[in-house]
């Protein structure tokens, strides 16, 4: 190679080094909370420079990075990156880790939380009973009155709803359960709505420089190889690595939930990795943390997964089979009629709420 490509090769690498670096740069420090025994805590920080402005009121969701800090030791221990930084709100302890149900990586706890202080931490007002909701930039509390009762309040503590039994956030405004049990919407002001707001994003930030996944398999002798690869803001990936396999006795076929071999996609748009697996007669869901679960029938032309077994209904990793039916969820909320004949709504983490 002649010496001035090598330093036009040399130019570009050092560039892309820059840029990745300039890309993980935070600053500020927000929503800081601590762990259950209070020898750790968990705080956010923005994105400094791949983000793009928006004039919210307040903070609004941004990019950035969660922080886990060690309060005995006094240093930082692990952090993680987040697509809104709100999200650190949807973090969970156990004994060693904290842990997110979303695609966030989780950190490990340099020492164990004894299991009895988690279990009586999630049973304090504070953390049971009381929550925030943040959504561009607007915060709201919401209390639990009694059981399945709730109330919703703005930063300055005026009560804006009463008497609801379930509230979640959507693209620009929030899915309600009133006390009659019917579904209601209302827009980031929580003014009511007649019909559900536009799904579309108002602001989606993206940045261009962003984490990349591709998943494949690949067919061997006697078995299907799971292959998977970490790259950054292209698909090129040549470095794929083996993370399971599948015997191939008695499968019919194979395959993502796009009906394919081969997925990719990157942070800014995480995807499912579940395998579902066709023997002809009845079906596996191959997941990473639980192997395969089997079923007599999968739907997986919506999220999330509607899963069959002995003829009854119910959602994958949301709640067993045991309905007689199921409706597609409308947003965070699903009909369902149990083996008793009640019926009722289900919300995505598998509370249920009956008429």
């Amino acid at each position: 190679m002649k010496l001035i490509y090598k330093i036009i090769l040399g130019i570009l690498i050092c560039i892309f080094i820059i840029i990745y670096w300039v890309s993980t740069i935070t600053e500020g420090e927000y929503y800081r909370r601590h762990s259950p025994d209070g020898q750790y805590s968990i705080y956010a920080s923005r994105d400094k420079y791949f983000n793009i402005k928006i004039p919210f009121e307040k903070l609004g969701d941004t990019g950035g990075k969660i922080h886990l800090y060690d309060e005995l030791e006094n240093k930082l221990v692990g952090s993680s990156s987040i697509d809104m930084i709100s999200n650190i709100n949807e973090l969970f302890w156990n004994e060693e880790e904290v842990y997110s149900k979303g695609s966030m990586r989780n950190i490990k706890l340099p020492r164990k939380i004894n299991t009895k202080t988690i279990k009586e931490y999630y049973k304090t007002i504070p953390v049971k009973y009381s929550w925030n909701l943040f959504i561009q930039g607007r915060h709201y509390k919401v209390d639990e009155v009694s059981h399945r009762r709730l109330v919703v309040s703005d930063e300055n503590g005026k009560l804006l709803l009463q008497g609801i039994q379930h509230i979640s956030r959507i693209n620009n405004g929030f899915q309600v359960l009133n006390k009659n049990t019917k579904i209601e919407y209302y827009d980031i002001e929580l003014n009511k709505l007649k019909n559900p707001p536009d799904i579309k994003l108002k602001y989606n930030e993206v940045c261009g420089n962003i984490t990349t996944y591709g998943l494949k398999i690949e067919e061997a002798e006697k078995y299907y190889i799971l292959k998977k690869a970490v790259g950054f803001t292209n698909y090129n990936f040549n470095n794929y690595t083996a993370i399971d396999s599948v015997k191939k006795q008695k499968v019919k076929d194979i395959y993502f939930l796009n009906k394919e071999r081969k997925l990719e996609y990157n942070a800014n748009s995480p995807m499912s990795e579940y395998v579902i697996i066709n023997y002809g007669t009845y079906f596996g869901v191959l997941e990473g943390t639980s192997g395969i679960q089997y079923f007599d029938s999968v739907e997986f032309s919506e999220s999330p997964i509607k899963i069959m077994r002995n003829g009854l209904y119910g959602y994958y990793n949301i709640t067993p089979t045991h309905f007689l039916e199921i409706n597609s969820f409308e947003f965070n909320l699903a009909k369902f009629k149990d083996q008793n004949n009640r019926k009722g709504y289900i919300d995505i983490y598998g509370n249920k709420y009956y008429k």
